[in-house]
């Protein structure tokens, strides 16, 4: 079990390695003997899984069996990419996939048409307030059967390198103590983006629409149809705003969400001064002109959290 939740902390760099990975290497065999020496070189396992997969391959040879020839991948051109419809960014802590994202996902597919890939980028981190053990949140997160890519990651100190000279604030003010974790949440949300552009250039599809959602939330009210009136419109929720833009939640383009969500890079570049969540969100987006529709009877509930419930 320990070895097993070692890798899904390391994930992120383990899907990051597996895709740009490659070998010359002309037979099958060959090929596996080398990507379990990298896999161990990248320290993702121990150099007797190296041993193991050797002993494997051996055993193989020794029965008679006759690996299959590699089949050379053609390239395939830029203007052939495979539409899909929609792509989802599920984030926050490994918690309430049931009570929470399984509740909205089932509603997103009966209001929006077309395939839609989630993505969950989830914390294994537990909170103070979980009553849940690990092991049975992550065996959730695991059986979930709607996800494209699952990627679980330990917390940890995240700097988005402010400039010293960048004299930031909070308005409406927030205690400190919570700094970390928004900034750990909105690098989640780049990092999450970057998993979906990375899947789009891997297997050459191009989505159209996506959404950025949170796992312990549910969209509890909507309307018949979510998806923007315009290319050129982020819907968010109109709920929530505390000075700025409710943060929960929010579908648009793939190319305007581009910006929703890699807004972690622009901390560094110090082009706003005021950084609570959502203050911070809606003059980031007004900084590049993005046109925003509050929608009203668009509703994203957090789920309550109690004793064996969600945590």
């Amino acid at each position: 079990m320990d070895n097993e939740q070692q890798l899904y902390h390391q994930t992120s760099a383990f899907v990051q390695f597996l895709s740009s990975w490659s070998s010359n290497e002309s037979t099958l065999d060959r090929r596996i003997k080398q990507l379990a020496r990298d896999i161990a070189r990248n320290q993702f396992w121990q150099w007797k899984e190296v041993e193991i997969i050797d002993a494997w391959i051996d055993d193989l040879h020794s029965v008679g069996y006759k690996f299959p020839k590699i089949i050379q991948q053609k390239s395939i051109s830029q203007t052939n990419k495979i539409k899909r419809r929609t792509a989802v960014c599920v984030t926050g802590l490994a918690e309430c996939i049931q009570e929470g994202w399984t509740l909205t996902y089932n509603n997103l597919r009966n209001r929006l048409q077309g395939d839609i890939d989630t993505f969950l980028f989830l914390s294994s981190t537990s909170s103070s307030k979980q009553s849940v053990p690990s092991s049975t949140r992550f065996k959730q997160i695991r059986s979930y059967m709607n996800s494209t890519v699952t990627i679980l990651y330990e917390d940890r100190a995240i700097s988005p390198n402010i400039p010293s000279n960048c004299m930031t604030y909070y308005y409406p003010a927030i205690d400190k103590s919570f700094e970390p974790g928004y900034f750990q949440q909105i690098w989640a949300l780049s990092e999450c983006f970057d998993l979906v552009k990375t899947y789009e250039q891997k297997f050459n599809i191009q989505y159209e629409l996506f959404i950025r959602a949170r796992i312990d939330s549910v969209l509890s009210e909507f309307p018949f149809k979510v998806e923007p009136p315009h290319k050129s419109t982020i819907v968010i929720p109109d709920e929530h705003h505390f000075y700025g833009y409710n943060d929960r939640f929010a579908i648009g383009s793939i190319d305007l969400m581009e910006k929703y969500m890699r807004r972690w890079h622009g901390l560094r570049e110090c082009i706003i001064r005021n950084i609570h969540a959502e203050s911070y969100l809606k003059l980031f987006l007004d900084q590049f002109n993005i046109k925003v529709e509050l929608m009203r009877n668009l509703s994203y509930i957090q789920v309550p959290h109690g004793n064996n419930q969600c945590h």
